[in-house]
């Protein structure tokens, strides 16, 4: 039996042959959940899909070909295309080769490409005279499907394979730097907290930018101007400032900043939640939290980082026999950049792409609704770009609304399941995991240890224990029900989820494992966190008491 997918062929879940062609297939709760939208799964996901495959092939990846991609009652499924013995012994020394650039200097390959790519949407956004986010209503219906198009296919594909590129090669650094962690010390690197102290206190793009809003919002008690950001509406808040000199001054600082790190959605992967530059309000929340703040939080926290992160460093090294050293210093150095390029990408790649995204298909469902195309705006995120591109000109003439209506109706029932972590033989993911380790930015198995007798086991950790009170929440846009002090559940956690981090003492994950948002930001942030427990969000309730114990990778609930 086929399952549907949102009319993508390509992602159809075969019962009869896709769990026999391979062992398991695991739930990428990360990305997937809450579920995405067609349109984006067909446009921007489309292209992640492929350009795992092009870096894997391109770096002729001994033991996989990429990711094996299903969706099933609308939530994403993947595995890893594996390589036979044959493939995997004539690809090795050619890979040897392809992976040598990254580990000798891993931000000599990171600069110039993530340079390049900030050319390609500064370039588009000259071509198409985009400077303010409201420019986009200037263009012809004709020149905002070019613009579509240009979006979908070489804009996106561009920022795909730049992406999945320097992802295969960070995870699969990270991934054998952990394995001879494992055997050398003969310890889970995802749960050790010395391997977390080698990894922390690296500063990335999003820490700069937020440092800058910190920077602006202190600037709010000195200007009198304290009083407004205590008004609870945040779009009332930017109204009241637009009543006094000094508030428009900072408006003014304010505009300037969103002009230049704006480009970012509430969700980083999707196209139906808004971008700073679209919606000012929406970074008002985090100005609230940071203008009380002397000193900032990420500065103050990394002092403390790098010197444990010094000391650990002396101390493993110390352990090596010669014959180990030299080898084990130059994969640690790489696996530490490897490490902050998965912060630092967000804003290059995650960030602008969905953003520029969102800018031209939030337009053109503005324009199909007015046109009586589509019965809404948000109906355009249940269509697909050849829909699209049929009823850009003759808008008036076409009806999409019977392709609205079944996917809208398949995604609503999907956005009220909870999907089943994985399909075919669970006991064949710890060896599909190890073939392919980028799988664990979005997917990853609990490392369970039945002696600790925990609620819940994580698949990685910050270290540090905690105790305290759950506040469960499943999207981004609800950050605003959290209160300072909680231990935040969550799906996943990216990058439009920081301001969190500066008011939780606590975190638990369903997915992710040692490269993801969550223990990265976490480790940061001096935070305790569990992540990847596949769970948390079904077995957790808010209100509850929890103990986070990230030096083991496990979860207690203490108040059922």
């Amino acid at each position: 039996m086929l399952h549907p997918a949102y009319d993508l062929t390509f992602y159809e879940f075969d019962d009869e042959r896709d769990t026999q062609v391979w062992d398991v297939l695991l739930c990428d709760l990360v990305h997937g959940k809450p579920p995405l939208k067609p349109l984006y799964f067909g446009t921007g996901w489309y292209w992640y899909v492929y350009a795992i495959m092009n870096a894997a092939e391109t770096l002729h990846l001994p033991t996989t070909k990429g990711w094996g991609y299903r969706v099933r009652d609308g939530y994403p499924y993947l595995t890893c295309m594996k390589t036979t013995k044959e493939e995997a012994k004539a690809r090795e020394p050619v890979f040897r080769e392809k992976i040598r650039p990254f580990i000798e200097d891993f931000e000599g390959v990171w600069n110039p490409m993530k340079t390049e790519l900030m050319e390609v949407y500064k370039a588009a956004k000259k071509t198409y005279e985009i400077r303010e986010w409201d420019d986009i209503k200037k263009l012809s219906n004709i020149e905002l499907l070019r613009f579509f198009l240009d979006y979908a296919f070489v804009i996106n594909r561009k920022e795909a394979e730049t992406h999945m590129m320097m992802l295969v090669a960070a995870n699969y650094i990270n991934g054998l730097f952990q394995q001879m962690w494992f055997e050398i010390f003969g310890k889970q690197a995802p749960i050790d907290p010395t391997f977390a102290a080698l990894m922390s206190g690296y500063e990335a793009q999003d820490h700069k930018v937020n440092r800058e809003l910190w920077k602006l919002s202190r600037k709010i008690p000195g200007m009198g101007l304290k009083s407004a950001l205590e008004i609870e509406d945040n779009k009332e808040v930017l109204k009241e400032l637009e009543k006094s000199d000094q508030g428009r001054a900072w408006l003014k600082e304010y505009k300037g900043f969103l002009m230049e790190h704006g480009w970012r959605c509430e969700r980083m992967h999707a196209y139906d939640t808004p971008a700073w530059i679209e919606r000012p309000d929406l970074a008002i929340g985090r100005v609230k939290v940071y203008m009380n703040q002397e000193e900032f939080a990420f500065d103050v926290e990394r002092v403390r980082l790098v010197a444990k992160r010094e000391a650990a460093e002396k101390e493993v090294l110390a352990k090596l026999s010669p014959g180990q050293k030299e080898w084990f210093e130059t994969l640690m150095k790489s696996a530490q950049k490897s490490g902050y390029w998965s912060e630092d990408h967000t804003y290059f790649c995650d960030f602008y792409v969905g953003a520029l995204g969102r800018c031209i298909i939030a337009e053109l469902g503005r324009r199909f609704a007015e046109a009586g195309t589509i019965d809404s705006a948000e109906d355009v995120h249940f269509l697909h770009a050849h829909e699209i591109r049929k009823a850009a000109v003759p808008m008036k003439e076409v009806n999409l609304r019977p392709y609205v209506e079944r996917r809208k109706a398949a995604w609503e029932k999907a956005y009220k399941t909870d999907p089943p972590p994985f399909y075919g033989n669970i006991e064949k993911a710890g060896e599909v995991l190890r073939s392919d380790p980028t799988l664990s930015v979005s997917t990853q198995l609990p490392i369970v240890r039945e002696e600790l007798k925990a609620d819940l086991y994580g698949a990685a950790a910050a270290p540090g224990i905690v105790e305290g009170t759950a506040r469960v929440i499943m999207e981004a846009n609800r950050l605003s029900d959290l209160k300072e002090g909680e231990i935040l559940v969550a799906p996943g956690t990216s990058a439009a989820w920081t301001v969190a981090f500066s008011l939780i003492k606590g975190l638990v994950t369903d997915g992710g494992g040692a490269l993801s948002h969550p223990v990265i930001m976490a480790r940061e942030c001096g935070i305790p966190c569990v992540a990847g427990c596949l769970q948390g969000t079904q077995k957790i309730k808010t209100g509850q008491k929890v103990k986070i114990d990230g030096d083991l990778g496990v979860v207690f609930i203490l108040s059922k």
